[in-house]
């Protein structure tokens, strides 16, 4: 080394010592302004797990205003109740020298949780003991709640798929058993299968998960459509499940098949009215026929009657009554709102307590 670099003057001193002070002011200004713009919530720890430093990122990620009301409490007590062994195994692994990365959930300053993604390091000392710990968490909420719709949409696809199988079973196997022929039967089939399908196109269009009730009644009574219409359709339309839409649709098809085959839509002189109220968290739908052949109560409950009854009765937990009066076929259903707006929850939230 040079003379020059050993002996230095006082002023040459000074000068590079303001020009290195001025170094640090910049680097600590920099470091400022990541740390106040990352979205990262960053948090230096002691061994303890006791919280030294706090960024801006951090701050907001927890509701506080202020670093200094931090310092020195726990950072294990931010974390859930269930993610708090995640994080002290996370800690222990930190202080033996090892990152690691888990996933939890905490709560926010909006009073909801949210889930994060948090990556715990050693910061390293003189020795082989770290001084502190650096834990860097980031918010993945969103993607959380996506996983957790897709899962409950899997859910709902595969017990929609489960119930339609066996649906179709029951149409096949009860047709053919009931048809007095194999033409019979066959239609029989494919027409309860077509109403099937069309509750489903229903429920397709509104994105899966709501179908209009007025669209499946009009679905249903639009192939016995005449001019002028004898058929009087009253009720505000409300939107129900995938689960009620398809126990309407199987309903409403089998009252309008039997109206057509043996009821007042068999003649030109019959009239169909169809009405329904919401009262008392209750849906009370009615079906009337008139000016049709003289009803005769059946000696037997045939398939359709039968389909009539589980559709609103058993999976709608409502009440059915029919009535075989002279003057014409009745129908009285009852279900309770909730049933009929039932949807599958998520397993999973973000904004569990």
């Amino acid at each position: 080394m040079s003379d020059e670099r050993i002996f230095r003057s006082p002023a040459q001193l000074r000068a590079e010592l303001a020009q290195r002070y001025d170094q640090l002011l910049t680097d600590a200004a920099f470091t400022r302004g990541v740390l106040a713009n990352s979205s990262e919530a960053i948090m230096v720890l002691d061994l303890g797990a006791r919280i030294d430093f706090a960024s801006a990122g951090a701050l907001r990620a927890v509701g506080a205003d202020d670093a200094g009301a931090l310092a020195g409490t726990s950072w294990l007590a931010l974390w859930r109740a269930d993610a708090q062994a995640q994080a002290a195994a996370a800690i222990a692994d930190a202080k033996a020298g090892r990152t690691a990365v888990f996933e939890g959930a905490r709560g926010g300053g909006n009073g909801r949780s949210g889930w994060w993604e948090v990556t715990v390091s050693p910061i390293s000392g003189a020795d082989d003991t770290p001084p502190r710990l650096l834990a860097i968490a980031r918010d993945v909420t969103e993607r959380k709640l996506a996983q957790q719709s897709q899962q409950v949409m899997m859910q709902e696809l595969h017990h929609r798929v489960k119930n339609t199988i066996a649906t179709v079973m029951a149409i096949t196997s009860q047709s053919l058993a009931r048809a007095g022929s194999i033409a019979e039967a066959r239609v029989a089939v494919e027409h309860r299968l077509m109403a099937l399908a069309e509750a489903h196109d229903l429920l397709r269009a509104g994105g899966g998960d709501d179908a209009s009730l007025r669209q499946i009644v009009d679905r249903a009574i639009t192939p016995y459509e005449t001019v002028p219409s004898r058929i009087a359709v009253a009720g505000d339309d409300m939107m129900l499940s995938s689960r009620g839409a398809i126990a309407f649709a199987m309903g409403m098809h089998e009252l309008a098949t039997n109206a057509a085959k043996y009821g007042a839509l068999s003649v030109r002189s019959g009239h169909v009215d169809i009405a329904w109220t919401v009262a008392a968290g209750r849906l009370h739908l009615t079906w009337r026929e008139s000016g049709g052949p003289p009803v005769q109560p059946p000696t037997r409950r045939g398939f359709g009657l039968r389909v009539i009854e589980a559709s609103f009765r058993d999976q709608m937990h409502g009440s059915v009554e029919l009535a075989f009066a002279p003057a014409g076929f009745g129908c009285e259903v009852e279900v309770p709102l909730a049933q009929l707006t039932m949807r599958r929850e998520s397993p999973l939230s973000a904004t569990d307590p």
